[in-house]
């Protein structure tokens, strides 16, 4: 575990910290390539970007704080607990970056599915990215496990000396992997939505089933937490969008352009 980077005096820099600004910039550079490869205003783009930055971060801290901090004490001192540093969920920044790409598409004319598109690869990577964060400071971490890979955190957030599922570790590897194959496929002549539906569907099974080795918020359905609930959701959402291409023929009348086939030529 190596939490703090940079210490000098009382300045800190974490390694939680470091890796956020990473899932930016490596965020930014792929959304920037994308922009330029579909010919899109940079302007808007680069401003929508930003935005979300930021509703990303409040969405992510307001989630946090309504799932572990009681209303009532909430509402009494409610700087204290937004100004907090550390607690953020993953939910709370896609839905508060949802929220703001919707807003600025909606007042540009720019269809969200076309967002949508352009986000997916550098959404997975960045969240792989953020999951070295966790790993590093020892946060959002798994239920004890015997097995040879398990991990204790003993300067975690919270700290355990019992060994327990790197669940951060799978995370990283799983998301890692889903952005090399949506990368591969981003050149596919396909409908506005198609990818980031395949985003939507493959991140939502992956937070699905690394919950059930979680200890996280329980759900008002039984047995599910609200991530799990949350990761339903998009599954059904970017399920369903893949089920209109489908049913509609979209997807057979955009085939993929023909491969150019080389002739060698006579001497």
């Amino acid at each position: 575990m190596y939490p703090e980077l940079i210490k000098i005096g009382d300045f800190t820099i974490s390694s939680f910290g470091i890796m956020m600004a990473l899932c930016f910039l490596a965020g930014y550079w792929l959304i920037s390539l994308e922009t330029t490869r579909k010919k899109l205003n940079e302007k808007v783009i680069s401003n929508m970007f930003l935005a979300t930055m930021i509703g990303g971060i409040v969405g992510a801290k307001l989630l946090y704080l309504l799932e572990n901090v009681p209303l009532g004490e909430l509402i009494r001192h409610p700087l204290t607990h937004l100004l907090s540093r550390g607690g953020l969920t993953f939910y709370g920044g896609f839905i508060g970056a949802f929220v703001i790409v919707w807003l600025i598409a909606r007042r540009n004319k720019i269809s969200m599915w076309i967002i949508g598109d352009l986000t997916a690869p550098a959404a997975a990577l960045a969240y792989s990215i953020g999951r070295i964060g966790c790993l590093l400071v020892g946060d959002d971490y798994g239920v004890p496990s015997n097995l040879p890979w398990a991990i204790a955190f003993p300067n975690g957030l919270p700290p355990t000396t019992e060994a327990v599922h790197p669940t951060q570790l799978y995370e990283i590897i799983i998301m890692f992997i889903a952005f090399l194959y949506i990368w591969k496929i981003r050149t596919k002549v396909r409908p506005a939505g198609w990818l980031f539906s395949i985003y939507l569907i493959i991140s939502g099974f992956e937070r699905f089933f690394i919950e059930f080795l979680r200890n996280t918020t329980p759900s008002p359905i039984p047995n599910l937490s609200i991530a799990q609930v949350i990761a339903l959701g998009l599954i059904v959402a970017g399920a369903v969008k893949l089920y209109t291409f489908t049913s509609s023929g979209e997807i057979t009348e955009a085939p993929d352009p023909p491969k150019k086939s080389r002739r060698k030529r006579k001497a």
